[in-house]
């Protein structure tokens, strides 16, 4: 069967929970960087949300939103398994071994240097007792200390959470008390770390993770290419992957793990972030090859103004006084519905960002 990007968009956005109320979606985790754009993507799905979430350095070693319930399997899924997968996390330093990753956790548990702790500080108290491999010299910084991606990855491991909000990542001290934290906002307390070293019911050597998380791409996204999944996984090349099938759309071929089954038409007027989880998948699905370049950008991405299901634009925010002007590509040929959604969105993330504080305008870009 020959399926329509039409069709695809409207099954994503449903099983996304962009008709509201529906955070399933949340199994794959929301990029907050910079803050509160996850708080953002959670708000155009539930408005109403408050359950406790996390923030961690996760996939990609990007900061996310998670349920504290599934850091345990996010541990486990991302925890390299083969040296190529470690290499992921390496960039162009030599990879050192798998048994450096449990070093590192161990230092990071350990040499915690307060309560919270800058990206530099931490870095520089575990430093000092790594070997030259997984510490090597940084042309840039002008001193050796541990591989940034490998860093980042063990923060994870560790049970280390960030700070809800800030430029700058900080970390707080991790714990040792398992389970959930109570908390009512997202970036609240997180669940305690794991112990150091892989899962106690999987050796490290035994054999590959359960694919939870390709699963719920697979799931949360619809069709899609292997190469979309790994790059947005960013921990190597993955071993297992849930049981898939060939499936073509708009005569590409693509894979998929569920039916993708008929749903209302995605809404009139979206005000996403580039990361946001309905942008994940062939990006060819969602914009045209134009749009796209002034959408995603090697650095400061714009926010994807999206039209029926489609990226048909750019738009960016600034502050002044108590209010926030939303500057939206192609304003003035925005009509009907869509523009009264985009309205509504503008509404939306002004309260995200400043509650009753702050009145949201629309204007041209």
């Amino acid at each position: 069967m020959d399926l329509t990007a039409a069709r695809v968009l409207a099954h994503r956005a449903a099983v996304q929970g962009l008709h509201g109320g529906d955070l399933g979606v949340l199994a794959l985790g929301v990029v907050d960087s910079p803050p509160k754009t996850g708080a953002a993507a959670i708000a155009v799905r539930d408005h109403r949300h408050d359950e406790p979430l996390v923030r961690v350095l996760s996939l990609r070693g990007a900061p996310h939103l998670h349920r504290p319930a599934d850091l345990p399997g996010l541990r486990r899924q991302l925890r390299p398994r083969t040296t190529d997968q470690l290499a992921a996390w390496c960039g162009a330093y030599p990879t050192p071994d798998l048994e450096h990753v449990d070093l590192v956790v161990e230092l990071m548990r350990r040499e915690f240097p307060d309560e919270t702790a800058t990206k530099g500080e931490l870095s520089g108290a575990i430093s000092p007792h790594l070997p030259e491999v997984v510490s090597p010299h940084c042309p840039r910084c002008e001193v050796p200390h541990v591989i940034e991606g490998l860093f980042r990855l063990c923060t994870l491991l560790a049970g280390i959470e960030l700070e809800p909000l800030g430029a700058k990542l900080a970390f707080r001290r991790p714990t040792d008390q398992l389970g959930p934290a109570a908390s009512a906002t997202p970036g609240g307390p997180a669940v305690g770390p794991p112990p150091a070293g892989p899962p106690a019911d999987r050796p490290r050597d035994s054999g590959a993770v359960e694919p939870t998380l390709l699963r719920d791409y697979a799931r949360f996204v619809g069709p899609f290419a292997k190469a979309d999944a790994e790059k947005w996984l960013g921990a190597g090349p993955q071993d297992v992957w849930p049981e898939l099938r060939p499936v073509a759309v708009e005569g590409r071929r693509l894979l998929a793990h569920d039916d993708v089954r008929d749903a209302p038409e995605p809404p009139a007027g979206l005000l996403l972030f580039p990361r946001d989880p309905y942008l994940l998948g062939p990006r060819w699905l969602v914009a045209e090859p134009e749009v796209a370049k002034r959408v995603w950008r090697p650095v400061g991405s714009p926010g994807a103004l999206v039209v029926h299901g489609r990226v048909a634009g750019a738009w960016r925010y600034t502050f002044r006084g108590r209010t926030v002007t939303f500057h939206v590509e192609g304003w003035p040929k925005i009509k009907g519905s869509a523009r009264t959604a985009v309205k509504d969105q503008a509404d939306l993330l002004a309260g995200v960002w400043g509650a009753d504080v702050l009145a949201a305008d629309v204007v041209e870009w």
